[in-house]
């Protein structure tokens, strides 16, 4: 599978911890099969996790696990776009990802 359609896949499911999970466990296997990449799907793969393990046992309102899904998405986007460009690029976009979710994002 690729991140492409692991994306995808985050994408077109709902809003619950357990697709923050799948993404997780399918962004941690592929960083284990591919490593030039591996940091990019580590990168996602522990934000998503991180999401899981503050609220796998909580409720959650369903707003706050819409936006939090939505931000997951564009960092996807961001991802698949460096994936399909050159080093560069690929490098800034990543950086992009995890400086926003450790600057500006502290909901998890």
């Amino acid at each position: 599978m690729t991140f492409k359609e692991i994306a995808a896949q985050f994408e077109a499911a709902e809003s619950g911890t357990d697709s923050f999970k799948r993404l997780y466990k399918d962004a941690f296997h592929l960083a284990e099969s591919a490593m030039d990449n591996a940091g990019s799907y580590f990168v996602i793969a522990t934000i998503a996790q991180a999401y899981v393990r503050r609220y796998e046992d909580e409720a959650v309102p369903v707003d706050q696990a819409n936006r939090a899904k939505a931000l997951l998405m564009r960092f996807n986007a961001k991802i698949v776009e460096g994936l399909n460009s050159d080093a560069a690029t690929h490098l800034r976009l990543l950086g992009e990802v995890a400086n926003e979710y450790q600057a500006q994002i502290h909901d998890f």
